[in-house]
């Protein structure tokens, strides 16, 4: 299966152009006109020595390779049910070494092709408790078809500080609510022509609620993670855009040897908690000013 770069091409273009505001404050709004119905495959690539890219020019998805097997990190949804799988032929993996897929949370476009990948790998996955509830009532609230084609017996949960080990790698797995009340994050190691990297994944770093609780929840996440995150050379985002992951990748292509990895950029997430927390903070103070008794 051969693609030209043209999608990366058409996803940087989007990316230059206007962006749509955000309304519940990312650190950079998502590009007009990006969204499920119009997203699009890009080709795989590899980020690390250790770690690929298998997801859309909407939604991430990641391959962790280890000494053990492969770890899939997201299935995608609709129509890319089966996407992961070909992107990691296309790169030389073999989708029946996914050993444990990840999901990060319990929206559609991280799980929807979850059974058909489970089918396919015979994978354990993990999911935080919250979201496995998530993701269990969304199905069901959808209807008998969509319980046949997406939704899978509880598998592993994962709880706050444990551990994912498989080969030569373990992933140090957080619950981190806010965006749903399970996101789980990720926080492990890669390696980049042999030099070890420390890459932290918060794939729910976007406030989707005006829902007080969930907008503590968020603000108390964003402000932890300035903790568990410190120190981490690599950030990672469930959605492209958020991360600059295609611009990275074009510099990532042109480098010679001896230019460091775009993708390394020690301090980046914690300047984004920052602007997290400044967001989060005022907007919890509009809610509370707003339902304040007179």
């Amino acid at each position: 299966m051969k693609r030209t770069t043209a999608a990366i091409v058409t996803t940087l273009a989007l990316l230059t152009t206007a962006t749509a505001q955000s309304a519940f404050g990312q650190a950079v709004p998502r590009p007009q006109g990006l969204g499920e119905d119009t997203a699009k495959a890009v080709p795989p690539f590899k980020m690390f020595d250790n770690l690929y890219y298998v997801g859309l020019d909407f939604v991430n998805a990641y391959v962790i390779q280890t000494s053990g097997g492969l770890i899939l990190v997201d299935t995608l949804f609709g129509q890319f049910g089966d996407y992961t799988a070909k992107a990691m032929q296309e790169l030389g993996l073999n989708p029946k070494d996914v050993k444990y897929i990840v999901i990060t949370h319990g929206h559609d476009d991280h799980y929807g092709g979850l059974k058909k990948m489970k089918e396919l790998t015979g994978a354990r996955v993990i999911m935080a408790d919250a979201d496995w509830k998530l993701m269990e009532d969304t199905v069901r609230k959808e209807g008998d078809a969509a319980v046949a084609s997406k939704l899978i017996p509880r598998d592993m949960t994962t709880k706050d500080g444990d551990t994912l080990a498989l080969g030569n790698t373990t992933i140090k797995l957080y619950v981190t609510p806010g965006h749903t009340a399970g996101v789980t994050s990720l926080d492990f190691p890669v390696f980049d022509n042999g030099k070890q990297y420390r890459v932290f994944m918060w794939p729910g770093p976007t406030l989707q609620s005006m829902d007080l609780p969930m907008m503590e929840a968020f603000l108390a996440t964003s402000k932890r993670l300035q903790t568990l995150a410190k120190g981490a050379d690599v950030w990672l985002h469930s959605h492209p855009w958020s991360v600059s992951l295609f611009q990275k990748y074009e510099k990532l292509k042109g480098r010679k040897p001896g230019d460091p990895n775009p993708y390394v950029n020690p301090g980046e997430i914690q300047v984004f908690l920052e602007q997290r927390i400044e967001d989060t903070e005022k907007r919890i103070a509009e809610v509370k000013a707003k339902t304040a008794k007179p």
